[in-house]
């Protein structure tokens, strides 16, 4: 991919993350609530982001990933990030991955977010298999992927080193039926 793409659905503009979005970015990833289900600790400092925004960067210059700043089309503010990492472009897959403010839970936006890219995922990265892995307590990702289609494949018991400790996680997936 060479040009960064931004994708529209009814309520939200999804484009690239940029160094302007730094305070919003860790108003999210500074959130206990949110990265103890994001497989890291919450970020204490601001240059973090920095970080992690260079961290998004290069999975899209060098193809493994892509990810996208959330905006309300109705307030023009970044609510929450979703993209792809773990992009195996060998196997047609990868792994989804998104999270919102908490102020946004429960209305279904991130059903609307994920519908769109995942059919960019299929479109227009000829991926055959988007892959998410959750935490088994995490019912609100649950509930959304099962909503749009993803189905339960099994529980991967120790499956990942987070927040040191091994973590336990659940594996759903969604196939192009095209």
């Amino acid at each position: 991919m060479e040009i960064f793409p931004i994708l529209e659905t009814d309520k939200f503009i999804l484009r690239k993350i940029s160094m302007d979005d730094s305070y919003n970015l860790f108003e999210v990833f500074s959130n206990e609530n949110i990265m103890k289900f994001y497989g890291m600790f919450p970020v204490n400092d601001i240059s973090k982001i920095n970080d992690l925004i260079n961290h998004f960067d290069n999975l899209f210059a060098e193809d493994k990933g892509i990810r996208w700043a959330i905006i309300s089309k109705e307030s023009n503010d970044l609510i929450g990030t979703c993209g792809f990492h773990n992009w195996n472009q060998k196997h047609f897959r990868a792994e989804i991955g998104y999270e919102l403010k908490e102020l946004h839970w429960g209305k279904g936006y991130m059903n609307e977010v994920l519908k769109e890219i995942i059919n960019y995922g299929f479109s227009q990265m000829s991926s055959y298999r988007i892959e998410a892995l959750i935490y088994p307590e995490n019912e609100k990702s649950y509930n959304s992927l099962m909503k749009i289609g993803f189905e339960y494949e099994g529980f991967l018991k120790g499956y990942a080193f987070y927040r040191n400790i091994h973590q336990d996680l659940k594996l759903f997936s969604i196939v192009n039926k095209i």
